[in-house]
């Protein structure tokens, strides 16, 4: 995860594994800015997110590694204050879309990235948006449950 003067970046790196004979594969994914104030299907529904990955199809029993990363610019973040810090929770969101034989399968994740500088399995900690630009090396992620109306 990256700050800079105009976006927050995230590199992010997907593993695909094909449990059957997959076509017409696409990725698609973007992070928002987690707040209270959104309502929940804004924050995990995925919107006009832009296409990522296309891929031609993978075989049954085989795996791909994707990575790249997605942007968000730091005016579209809604900051969380507290006390005088504004602190960024970005939510990363993808889907993946796929034909098998015939039928169009969709998959869909979403994960809270945060700093780890906790113990293992304790609350990540929020980006800090009022430091200035800066790279974040140790990050980590937390995947959501995403509910049937996102």
């Amino acid at each position: 995860m990256s700050a800079s003067l105009v976006h927050a970046t995230l590199s992010y790196r997907l593993s695909l594994a094909a449990g059957a004979s997959l076509s017409d594969i696409e990725v698609r994914g973007d992070m928002i800015s987690a707040h209270a104030s959104r309502p929940a299907e804004e924050q995990l529904g995925l919107g006009e997110a832009q296409v990522l990955h296309s891929l031609p199809g993978l075989t049954a029993g085989e795996t791909m590694e994707i990575g790249g990363e997605v942007r968000l610019p730091l005016a579209a973040i809604t900051p969380i204050r507290h006390g005088s810090a504004a602190l960024f929770v970005p939510l990363v969101r993808f889907e993946v879309t796929a034909r098998d034989a015939g039928r169009v399968i969709k998959l869909r994740a979403a994960f809270v990235v945060g700093l780890e500088e906790l113990a293992a399995g304790e609350r990540l900690q929020p980006f800090r948006l009022d430091v200035g630009p800066r790279v974040y090396p140790k990050v980590g992620r937390r995947e959501l449950t995403v509910p049937a109306f996102a």
